[in-house]
């Protein structure tokens, strides 16, 4: 992913023109992608480990199941504000 965003880069360097710019632009498509692909790798993280333990107990105990569901939405909010925090990074103002 950091890859492809290098070569997207690359045509603005190749341009001319202000570096300083085009460094910028680089700067905050990598830290978009960071962003969002850490932040998926966390979610993905937690709500294999909640889905896993909340299957389990589920079969234990059925009537526990809708509490147990809060806690994968929790998991699923962490990919949420990596995006926000990604959307935010790409348009910030200059």
């Amino acid at each position: 992913m950091i890859a492809a965003l290098f070569l997207l880069a690359l045509p603005a360097h190749a341009a001319g023109g202000d570096e300083s710019a085009a460094t910028a632009t680089a700067g905050k498509a990598i830290a978009a992608a960071l962003a969002i692909g850490l932040s998926a790798i966390g979610a993905g993280y937690a709500v294999g480990n909640a889905g896993a333990a909340a299957s389990a107990a589920t079969a234990e105990k059925p009537e526990i199941m809708g509490r147990l569901l809060i806690y994968l939405v929790l998991g699923e909010g962490i990919a949420i504000y990596g995006l926000l925090i990604s959307i935010l990074v790409i348009f910030a103002i200059k």
